[in-house]
């Protein structure tokens, strides 16, 4: 089982009665799971709630992929430039993604950023590099020591939180419905909620207002803190 599998499990075992009343054990993909409870067997498929991003074709993309490559890039421009900026200042690095072309992008940036490193504290510019806005600023050098830090602006996505849920939602039960379908136990959803945005509440809200079938019997939403909710769909 992957980690996260392993997770939702033991999530669902304490919200279920705890280790005397329920288990949980590998199962084939599909399900993730069999969640093993007052003698009966239950599938269990898991999956991530990640926001989604508006692709220009129309389909629906996954911005914590899509924000990797930025978050990776500030990573490396800290360990290979970061060394060489005067003692007391950093850089703070704003990035706007997707990018066209990677390689590029990356490779102007680098570039760019190592000449900024003599400037003074201050010093402020903003860019396009690739068809992407980039910001570069001198600031007092951060507190946590890092030399370059920064933020990700997804340029696809959006700030709805309500919008984002009903999507992602639909998205991840329709997706794992197709592939379950066919399973002839019953199965449950585990929805492992990787958009903090959105708490419990607002999937509950985002639930309620989509009509879609499916073949869950339950379907539970986990937050990374162990938190389990039960969601009604369409209720």
């Amino acid at each position: 089982m992957r980690d996260e599998e392993k997770f939702v499990g033991r999530c669902l075992v304490t919200f279920l009665g705890g280790p005397s009343r329920a288990s949980v054990s590998e199962g084939e993909n599909p399900p993730d799971l069999y969640f093993h409870l007052d003698g009966c067997s239950i599938g269990v498929e898991v999956t991530r709630l990640s926001q989604c991003t508006f692709e220009p074709n129309g389909t629906l993309g996954n911005r914590a992929t899509q924000d990797s490559f930025g978050i990776r890039l500030l990573e490396e421009l800290n360990n290979d430039v970061g060394p060489n900026l005067p003692r007391g200042v950093s850089l703070l690095v704003g990035l706007w993604v997707p990018v066209p072309n990677a390689s590029r992008f990356k490779k102007t940036l680098t570039h760019w950023v190592a000449r900024i490193v003599t400037s003074e504290q201050g010093f402020k510019e903003e860019r396009e590099i690739e068809g992407s806005k980039v910001s570069v600023s001198v600031v007092e050098q951060l507190a946590s020591g890092m030399k370059i830090a920064g933020f990700v602006v997804n340029k696809n996505s959006s700030a709805d939180i309500g919008m984002n849920a009903r999507l992602i939602l639909e998205d991840r039960i329709r997706s794992k419905a197709g592939i379950c379908g066919r399973l002839s136990r019953p199965v449950w959803l585990a929805l492992l909620n990787d958009y903090w945005l959105a708490d419990a509440n607002t999937y509950a809200v985002a639930g309620r207002q989509l009509n879609i079938s499916h073949c869950f019997e339950r379907i539970f939403l986990v937050s990374h803190q162990g938190a389990v909710n039960e969601l009604a769909i369409g209720a």
